[in-house]
């Protein structure tokens, strides 16, 4: 989540550095002759430094930014550029310095307040980060409200605030109803409050504007699960061996298979008492609409270009208790289908890390003494079993 941020940070500096001015400039003509223009040259600077810095060249990011400032320190895009230099590096306090200051120098620039915020939230700071995702929004002149809602969305989630994070999710869509990140993740906000019908509808959405993928038919699998329409959670995992059999996402279903499997037959037996033992193994191998399009249309999807149709659920007439009692089960398997522990990969936040291991993020949260949802960072090591469990 924080890496998300991170990459929302880095996106609106280099639109703003690069292409936005909204600096003041003050010359030192005396120093470097009267035709030197001190603020093209510092433009120039920063926008070597920034390119320096996506290459993970901090010695000469640095070089060239100090340059920058020394051209123009009344720059404001220089002083964010070094608030992000320092931010990149781990020193805060300098990064916190140079963010004020440009702040100081323009405080109607949307993008810095906007970058401001998800420092902030980096840091924990929640409603200060809300103040200034929210002067970016009220600013008239600010075209980018979609990314900063969900700046905001992705703040809200990493403190545990998932209500909040649906709202700021719905209000980023407003500004950009085809936003595809917002789209997936709402879908997954949705997944995790149970909301099935809301999952649905948003996954199919972004399945519209965006190609196939491990994580789409991953999404589409737990929530089919969670509508308890096993018929399609089996569909969707098949699809998943077909198109990617190397995944982790395919080998997280491969290691459920064999218990969806029971579940699946147990199901049809249930809703059908009087079919014949022939007439069962029919249908429960009888693939879905989804299914038989990715059968179809194996080539397409293979050109990352499947597209999910809506459909209706093939076991309407299932109890929502049979929903209850997957999940239940899926729970107590928990020791026997993965290990104990999960090392934290860049970019992973702990709701998808419960998503993938079948754990309620509460439950996660608790046996890992995490204070919010949003205490981790890549190379550490979770718990995924309670603490008697736990062996050091």
């Amino acid at each position: 989540m924080i890496a998300g941020l991170r990459t929302s940070l880095k996106i609106s500096l280099l639109s703003a550095v690069i292409f936005t001015s909204g600096c003041v400039s003050n010359s030192q003509s005396s120093l470097y002759g009267g035709n030197f223009d001190h603020e093209e040259a510092a433009k120039t600077r920063v926008s070597l430094g920034l390119t320096y810095l996506q290459n993970n060249n901090y010695t000469q990011a640095k070089k060239n930014l100090d340059k920058a400032l020394e051209f123009n320190p009344r720059s404001a895009d220089v002083q964010f550029a070094m608030a992000y230099y320092y931010q990149l590096v781990g020193d805060n306090l300098r990064a916190e310095e140079y963010y004020k200051t440009a702040i100081d120098l323009a405080p109607d620039n949307g993008d810095i307040a906007n970058s401001y915020g998800a420092f902030k939230c980096q840091n924990g700071e929640y409603e200060q980060a809300k103040i200034y995702f929210f002067n970016a929004i009220d600013n008239r002149l600010y075209a980018n409200a979609a990314q900063t809602y969900e700046n905001l969305a992705l703040c809200a989630q990493s403190q545990g605030r998932l209500d909040e994070a649906i709202g700021y999710f719905q209000d980023a869509l407003k500004h950009q109803p085809a936003r595809g990140k917002s789209l997936f993740l709402l879908s997954e906000l949705y997944m995790v409050s149970e909301q099935w019908a809301l999952a649905e509808s948003t996954l199919r959405k972004y399945e519209r504007i965006a190609k196939v993928s491990p994580d789409s038919l991953w999404l589409a699998y737990e929530i089919a699960k969670g509508k308890a329409d096993l018929e399609t959670a089996k569909g969707y995992g098949e699809m998943m061996m077909s198109l990617y059999p190397e995944s982790e996402l395919t080998k997280r279903y491969l290691a459920q298979r064999e218990s969806l499997q029971k579940r699946v037959v147990k199901t049809v037996k249930s809703e059908q008492p009087d079919k014949s033992p022939k007439q069962i193994s029919e249908n429960q191998t009888k693939p879905g609409l989804l299914v038989k399009e990715a059968a179809g249309g194996k080539n397409a999807a293979q050109g990352n270009e499947v597209q999910h149709q809506s459909q209706s659920s093939a076991s309407d007439s299932t109890s929502l208790a049979v929903g209850k009692a997957i999940e239940n089960a899926q729970n107590k398997d928990l020791s026997s289908q993965s290990d104990k522990f999960h090392v934290v990969k860049e970019g992973e936040n702990l709701y998808r890390i419960s998503l993938l291991h079948n754990i309620k993020l509460a439950r996660l949260q608790e046996w890992n003494n995490l204070e919010n949802t949003g205490a981790i960072i890549a190379g550490q090591t979770l718990w995924l079993v309670p603490p008697g469990m736990q062996e050091e």
